[in-house]
């Protein structure tokens, strides 16, 4: 199966699912979906809001998060055996001479952080697809241990790539580091900034205090999205 078709079904259907589940409901019933406890003005709800705003919305994301999930996994693993490949071979395992006994220590490690970041990629998956069956309204707290999950995960695999994708710079190999730490700051400022706003707007309520949190929500699953478009680049070395 070609890279850039993988890695268009698994970035393009949850960026398509985004879209509808915001646009839709804004459009339908504009102050019905940015109501809340609070009753105060606001423009923008949160995903979870848009995502549970009615069956539709509900079933038209589940699909897309569904039909891309398979392509994930397989984008998964096409990172995983790319990591791999650059880091074989370096040096023999077998006998380690006390000159190479630090490089050897330093691949070791980056093997261990490429194993790691194969297996929470896949549990960030796992965790997107049961926020995505279940709904705040339907199931809230399955809905909350997906989102949790995914968050978590999704914050875990950016470090340890971030950690490999350096290792592949400083030896001059294909890499995203530049990029991907860009996308990495902007995912850590929205997952920070969402908290804190989701903390205010359950103590005081504040105008527009839910819409910036929503629009952190946004932020934060966007730059999620293009940090694993970005691993096209690295597939066009070794897939295409």
């Amino acid at each position: 199966m070609k890279a850039e078709f993988v890695v268009a079904c698994a970035t393009a259907c949850p960026l398509i699912a985004l879209a509808f589940c915001y646009i839709y409901p804004l459009l339908v019933d504009f102050s019905q979906i940015n109501k809340t406890h609070c009753h105060v003005y606001n423009f923008l709800p949160s995903v979870s809001a848009t995502i549970s705003y009615n069956p539709l919305t509900s079933f038209f994301w589940f699909m897309l998060i569904l039909i891309h999930t398979p392509f994930r996994f397989i984008l998964a693993k096409y990172l995983h055996d790319f990591y791999k490949t650059q880091f074989s071979h370096k040096i023999p395992e077998d006998y380690v001479p006390f000159a190479y006994k630090t490089d050897y220590l330093k691949l070791t490690s980056v093997r261990k952080q490429i194993f790691f970041a194969y297996q929470i990629n896949k549990v960030e998956i796992i965790g997107l697809f049961i926020l995505s069956m279940f709904t705040s309204n339907s199931n809230y707290d399955m809905h909350k241990l997906g989102f949790c999950t995914y968050l978590i995960s999704a914050s875990m695999f950016k470090i340890l790539v971030l950690s490999i994708e350096s290792r592949l710079k400083i030896e001059k190999l294909p890499n995203c580091y530049d990029v991907r730490k860009k996308l990495a700051i902007a995912f850590a400022l929205s997952f920070i900034s969402a908290i804190c706003l989701f903390t205010i707007h359950n103590s005081n309520c504040v105008y527009y205090v839910y819409s910036f949190f929503g629009l952190s929500e946004i932020i934060l699953i966007l730059s999620n999205i293009t940090f694993h478009y970005w691993t096209i680049n690295l597939m066009r070395k070794i897939y295409m």
